[in-house]
């Protein structure tokens, strides 16, 4: 049930029996020759929506904008400073939060997000912690669609250490699968990853978790494709069902508990 497709007394009713609402959390950015801009955002909406029609749950609208300074060298990035992102995430829980909603769920699909969403939701505690307000606090959880068991299990499985860390074939994978024949596909795009980019090392990969990147131009200088050692010709639309379908029971088993 989507919030933007309710009626206000319907999230009136809503409410009578569930105080949880699901936020999508993604992108706008390059993912690499083959990959949507859009990448982040449809991977978490899928994945939340999917889950919420099992569970009969409300999805906020995707927050499709985040932190991602890093790959303004490449046109079509729309990057939010984390403050912004911060103040965003802010008033989202300020606004539901007087209207009785008591978990906030952030299905998320950008690194980027993580530390801005998780610090919004520390300040937002401390009205409580301070004082300032009375009663039971509300409750966050963001999770990473990537970090559910099953679908990690199977990212990993088809992909190895060619999954990378950015316009990785697993999230591609999913897009393909979410938009079916609207994928942009280009034939001189998919020529052009049709080598693996220069692979990461254990040490990459420990010090660009959650996409801690450097400037733009830094950036684009290293990875001048955008792909982050991710092999993108990898993605199939077939491995992204199973993998949307792994990450949705996930996630329908985590906010179950969540929500309860």
């Amino acid at each position: 049930m989507r919030l933007i497709h309710s009626r206000w007394p319907q999230v009136v009713q809503y409410l009578e029996h569930c105080r949880g609402i699901l936020i999508p959390t993604g992108s706008t950015e390059q993912h690499g020759p083959i990959g949507p801009i859009g990448t982040d955002a449809l991977v978490a909406e899928a994945i939340a929506l999917g889950a919420a029609s099992r569970g009969g749950w409300l999805v906020a609208p995707t927050l499709s904008l985040g932190p991602a300074q890093f790959n303004l060298g490449f046109p079509g990035t729309i990057a939010l400073r984390s403050s912004t992102m911060m103040a965003v995430v802010s008033d989202v829980l300020e606004s539901l939060a007087v209207q009785g909603f008591e978990r906030f769920y952030f299905l998320n699909g950008h690194g980027a997000n993580i530390a801005a969403v998780n610090a919004a939701c520390q300040d937002f505690y401390a009205q409580w912690s301070l004082g300032r307000r009375s009663a039971t606090a509300p409750r966050c959880r963001l999770r990473s669609w990537w970090d559910y068991p099953g679908a990690d299990q199977m990212r990993k499985s088809l992909y190895g250490t060619w999954e990378g860390l950015h316009a990785t074939p697993s999230e591609l994978a999913i897009s393909m699968a979410v938009l079916g024949p609207d994928y942009p596909y280009d034939e001189a795009a998919q020529a052009q990853v049709g080598q693996p980019p220069p692979a990461l090392s254990s040490q990459d990969l420990r010090l660009m978790g959650g996409d801690n990147h450097p400037d733009s131009n830094a950036h684009r200088s290293r990875f001048p494709d955008g792909r982050v050692g991710s092999h993108s010709a990898l993605a199939r639309a077939e491995a992204g069902h199973a993998l949307l379908q792994a990450a949705i029971s996930d996630a329908h088993q985590d906010i179950a508990e969540f929500f309860a």
